[in-house]
């Protein structure tokens, strides 16, 4: 294994290592649903506005952006400009408001709770609505992770795709059962 392979490795291990201490330590904070869902209500509204965009974007930011940068040259760097007034716009014109609406608005958790209370949905038809299209999205969200975590499993260790899925779904079935 070369150097530049052992670097990586260490640097990836590294990280994983750091998220998985970050998810302990913060674990042990949490009480209540209000607590995972939303911080305790303690974040503000640049920090709601970056975990929206940072949600948005997940593996296509890491790995796509600069992909399409290294290939199309720095002609591409549009679409990071684009991306950075995005989550200016929405930290100025939604996320404040957004939360400070959820509170009134019954103090909603999530965002079809937050359609049906404010809309007054009394039959529910717009948060299975809502939740219906979450669901549908969140498969090809899921599907583009695997995807972009299969990719780097690749790059570090040089298996197939089809092995790399294999090892992403794994490390997803244990992590969800710890």
């Amino acid at each position: 294994m070369s150097s530049d392979k052992i670097i990586t490795l260490v640097a990836f291990a590294f990280y994983m290592i750091l998220m998985i201490l970050i998810g302990v330590f913060y674990s042990k904070k949490t009480k209540n649903n209000e607590d995972y869902f939303l911080g305790g209500r303690n974040l503000g509204g640049w920090t709601a506005a970056l975990s929206a965009q940072a949600s948005d974007m997940s593996g296509w930011l890491l790995m796509g952006l600069p992909g399409a940068i290294y290939l199309s040259g720095t002609g591409e760097i549009w679409t990071a400009i684009g991306l950075l007034i995005g989550t200016i716009l929405n930290w100025y014109l939604v996320s404040s408001r957004l939360r400070k609406y959820t509170i009134v608005s019954g103090n909603s958790l999530t965002i079809p709770s937050f359609f049906e209370n404010r809309y007054r949905d009394k039959r529910g038809v717009i948060k299975i609505v809502a939740a219906a299209i979450i669901a549908i999205f969140f498969a090809v969200y899921t599907a583009s992770a695997f995807s972009s975590g299969a990719k780097l499993f690749k790059t570090l260790f040089g298996d197939s795709i089809e092995s790399c899925l294999r090892r992403c779904s794994a490390i997803q079935s244990k992590t969800l059962m710890w």
